[in-house]
């Protein structure tokens, strides 16, 4: 795959102690790459801008899968035929990008990272994500191993059939949804857990809300 047909998205907020050395480890792989500071009160738009990236910013905070989608049409826009998304926190490894382009490739409409949750996530965590995992898989017919990580590519094409609703968390799961209910060839690589801060992420109330997500998706 040349350079110029994909891009990296990086939602971010409130990362600016960590944005950089994601940035460059990018960096390593192409220079298009797009950061969507999510309404930062920190400088995370600012340390961004010093690595010469395409910086985008919401004067408010709307919600990661906000963020996500902002990114993700400007890269279009920008024309993009492919998108790599990964978090701004440092937990996604930028070393993994060439499997995810490979496996697009390959045919693959769309492929999900996938951390060994078995090491070092909480153990809530683990038993939530797991749940959610079966869930999904018996209303939508998709079995993603690790429901909620951030990390996956997918193509200019394959967007239009999993163009999200949420605005937050629930971004990953309805995803993943779209793509069992769509019937997209997908596939799952793994990664390594760099699991940075064990408060951080979906909360109990954010998982309800998913939770109550799921007939929409069922019928939309």
């Amino acid at each position: 795959m040349k350079d110029k047909d994909f891009f990296v998205v990086i939602p971010a907020y409130n990362e600016a102690s960590r944005i950089d050395k994601v940035v460059r480890g990018v960096k390593k792989f192409t220079e298009n790459i797009i950061v969507v500071d999510d309404g930062s009160s920190d400088k995370t738009s600012k340390v961004a801008k010093k690595s010469k990236v395409k910086v985008l910013r919401h004067r408010i905070n709307l919600g990661k899968g906000a963020a996500m989608k902002t990114g993700v049409e400007a890269a279009f826009l920008l024309g993009a035929e492919t998108v790599v998304l990964m978090d701004g926190d440092g937990q996604h490894d930028p070393k993994y990008i060439p499997q995810f382009l490979e496996k697009i490739s390959e045919g693959y409409d769309i492929v999900f990272g996938s951390r060994n949750l078995s090491f070092g996530v909480p153990l809530v965590r683990f038993l939530g994500n797991k749940f959610g995992s079966v869930l999904i898989s018996l209303l939508f017919g998709i079995y993603r191993s690790d429901l909620l990580c951030g990390f996956m590519a997918f193509t200019k094409k394959t967007y239009q059939k999993i163009k999200w609703d949420s605005s937050r968390y629930g971004v990953e799961t309805e995803i993943v949804a779209r793509t069992g209910k769509n019937k997209l060839k997908y596939t799952e690589i793994p990664i390594e857990t760099i699991y940075i801060d064990k408060y951080k992420g979906v909360t109990i109330l954010d998982a309800i809300g998913i939770l109550f997500s799921i007939p929409r998706w069922l019928i939309s």
